[in-house]
């Protein structure tokens, strides 16, 4: 059981800028939903490892430069949600934990974000932009725990906010990139423009948002020997050049497609998320903050995906991902601009639709806070079934993890085509 020994508000430093922040489409549509990851931090012989008061001070520091995270979320008059950059404060929590690392599963899970992720509940208020928690365990490692309202933020804003705080607290100022706010390059188009089918944001194609009862999740690994050789078969003889997420997220399509027993002429879907930053003109600063990803898809009949070889599935996958540019990413804020964010609220998706979402190559394990990198990183939530994340291993393994929550009838026959298909590349 956590024993929680401290609840506060931890407020900017310095005077910040104050009044509404406009949000762009992109923003608008994960209501409500938190995110963010757990890390481990091995105890070292520092007499101030983990010192609340220096961690309290420099999270103070950093909410002047990322001074929207210390406002609330609110809704205006005109339906959409807002930001209020009001300087209240983010949420933080110090507890305690009767365990050793080595005692807990850090998998996904209800009890992971039970165990290290504070509730909008114990904060007292919804529309709360970040909570952090500062658990201490048994073992003298410290978990700190991140939750970040997804409205304002997305993978690569995380780190971003992350790896400050954590140059702050280790008195690395020359490190610092300070963030964008400027929403601008984001407003639709008037009038709007919609030239592409944006099928993953209608509901006929739409993730879900809680994970079914009939789900597991489990995690994998690929050596870097294993992603290196699906490279290579994937690029073997092809003149477009497949990368490593087009490579392992056609593995993985494939073998999800044999698993579901899906009709042979049913549609599969793949839908996938793009980093936007470098691909609009003119391009955003990767130094944005905010939902600078869009989510796009590629579809086929099952039987060509489970009868082409790999590095044939690779390349549809490979030029969907490729198609995501300035004109498409125009296209979907205009038609979400038609639409309105009421409308892309997820329902389940069905058994032919596969979501991966890959965060591998972000700076996961760059926050050394002064007292050692992260020893482990993990999601403490899955945001739906039928979902596979990807993200990078620490230090120069070089391999990446799965994190993959599927149908539990499923699960099964889905591990062993992925150990065939893997065998099937020595």
């Amino acid at each position: 059981m956590v024993e929680v020994l401290e609840s506060c508000f931890v407020v900017p430093s310095d005077e910040t800028p104050k009044g509404r922040l406009w949000l762009s489409n992109l923003d608008q549509f994960d209501r409500g939903l938190f995110s963010g990851t757990v890390n481990f931090y091995k105890k070292t012989k520092a007499t101030s490892f983990f010192s609340i008061e220096v961690l309290k001070a420099s999270l103070a520091k950093a909410l002047v430069l990322f001074y929207p995270l210390a406002g609330r979320c609110i809704v205006g008059s005109d339906g959409r949600l807002e930001l209020d950059c009001n300087a209240k404060g983010c949420f933080f929590v110090r507890a305690q934990l009767d365990r050793t690392f080595d005692s807990i599963n850090f998998q996904p899970s209800q009890e992971l974000e039970e165990l290290f992720i504070p509730s909008t509940q114990m904060a007292g208020s919804p529309f709360l932009l970040l909570m952090i928690q500062a658990t201490y365990l048994k073992c003298g490692g410290v978990v700190l725990g991140f939750a970040v309202n997804h409205i304002i933020t997305d993978a690569h804003s995380n780190f971003h906010f992350i790896r400050t705080w954590a140059s702050i607290t280790r008195g690395d100022l020359s490190s610092i990139v300070p963030p964008s706010f400027d929403q601008t390059p984001l407003r639709a188009r008037s009038p709007p423009i919609v030239k592409f089918d944006h099928s993953p944001y209608k509901d006929n194609a739409a993730s879900a948002r809680s994970t079914p009862t009939d789900s597991t999740t489990t995690k994998l690994r690929l050596s870097k020997e294993q992603v290196s050789t699906l490279k290579i078969r994937c690029n073997r003889g092809k003149v477009t050049k497949i990368s490593t997420f087009c490579s392992v997220a056609s593995l993985l399509w494939k073998c999800y497609c044999y698993a579901q027993n899906l009709a042979p002429d049913t549609t599969g879907h793949l839908i996938f998320l793009v980093n936007i930053r470098s691909r609009l003109q003119p391009q955003l600063p990767q130094s944005h903050f905010g939902n600078a990803i869009v989510e796009a898809s590629v579809q086929s009949k099952v039987s060509k995906i489970t009868s082409s070889p790999l590095q044939a599935v690779a390349e549809i996958v490979q030029t969907a991902v490729d198609s995501v540019n300035d004109e498409y990413v125009r296209s979907l804020i205009d038609y979400l601009e038609i639409v309105g964010n009421e409308s892309v609220y997820r329902k389940e998706a069905p058994k032919s639709e596969l979501r991966v979402n890959s965060i591998s190559g972000m700076p996961l394990y760059d926050a050394d806070f002064g007292w050692g990198s992260p020893q482990l990183v993990s999601r403490w939530r899955v945001n739906g079934n039928r979902l596979i994340y990807i993200s990078n291993e620490p230090g120069e393994n070089g391999g990446i993890e799965l994190v993959v929550t599927i149908d539990s009838a499923t699960m099964h026959r889905f591990l062993k085509m992925l150990h065939e298909e893997l065998n099937a590349g020595n």
